[in-house]
């Protein structure tokens, strides 16, 4: 297996709260200003992926939010935001 398959295994299994910090710690270090430039392009990088992956995690809390509810023998599905 490839580094980067390695590193995609692990991207994967972080949890939203991991995946937040590693953001978190990305944006704190590009904006030290302390970085060369080509470290910034890979931080902007490892940014995009842990935002997609924060994301791709809200999404399906949202989904498994969803209330369901039996009325009248029939499914009725409240969306996320009608909840709230």
């Amino acid at each position: 297996m490839a580094n980067s398959e390695k590193q995609s295994d692990k991207e994967a299994d972080l949890t939203f709260e991991q995946a937040l910090a590693n953001l978190e710690e990305i944006i704190h270090r590009m904006e030290s200003g302390e970085a060369p430039l080509e470290s910034l392009v890979t931080h902007y990088q490892s940014g995009l992926k842990m935002l997609k992956l924060c994301r791709e995690r809200i999404d399906a809390a949202e989904m498994k939010i969803k209330e369901v509810q039996e009325k009248e023998g029939t499914l009725i599905e409240k969306d996320f935001e009608e909840i709230v």
